[in-house]
């Protein structure tokens, strides 16, 4: 009988160790690939407008006004492809606004507009570049926010899919296993009847 467990223990600790390697083994073979995919991708020309941001809303909202038309009233302007959690969803709200507030509050930047240039709330819809870093990606990969596409402005949506994938596979921020963000932003939305 002590000869039977003591095989079935080893054969446990064997699969458990197979399991291991190939977690470990597909983690090392997501960041090559993302590696490669980003080392392979053109850089893209961010073809848009040079704006300046005013205020900082949430996560992700913000309001600006056109650098070269200082007579321009100010805009809001809702980041494209991501989905910040909402104030009352703590600590991640606060998190989301003060990092947006960091990178781009009273700085100038650039706004590139996909197909569509307005929601439904008449907020002007872009993607946000602050020196060559795409501002809207750069939240999903700290864990600040999720990535949601927001069709037909699907231009980056493949970036920042790739940038949750790599935050989820890190636990960052709100992949966090100890203090995940329970519901996703459209989720807690609806649960508030918003």
């Amino acid at each position: 009988m002590t000869k039977i467990m003591n095989r079935v223990r080893q054969s446990s600790t064997k699969s458990s160790n197979r399991f291991v390697i190939l977690v470990v083994l597909l983690i090392a073979f997501l960041t090559i690939a993302n590696m490669a995919i980003a080392f392979l991708q053109p850089n893209d020309k961010v073809n848009g407008e040079l704006w300046i941001v005013n205020r900082v809303i949430s996560g992700q909202t913000v309001e600006a006004s056109i650098v070269n038309n200082p007579n321009t009233t100010v805009q809001r302007v809702r980041l494209l492809g991501i989905s910040a959690p909402l104030k009352e969803q703590s600590p991640w709200g606060d998190r989301a606004r003060q990092r947006l507030s960091d990178l781009v509050k009273e700085q100038k930047v650039i706004l590139e507009f996909d197909i569509e240039q307005k929601d439904k709330s008449d907020r002007l819809l872009a993607y946000v570049w602050k020196d060559n870093l795409l501002v809207n990606q750069y939240l999903v990969s700290e864990g600040l926010a999720i990535a949601d596409s927001y069709a037909p402005n699907v231009k980056y949506d493949a970036r920042i899919s790739r940038a949750q994938s790599k935050a989820r596979l890190q636990e960052l921020g709100i992949w966090d296993t100890q203090n995940p963000l329970r519901l996703s932003p459209r989720d807690f939305s609806r649960q508030l009847g918003n």
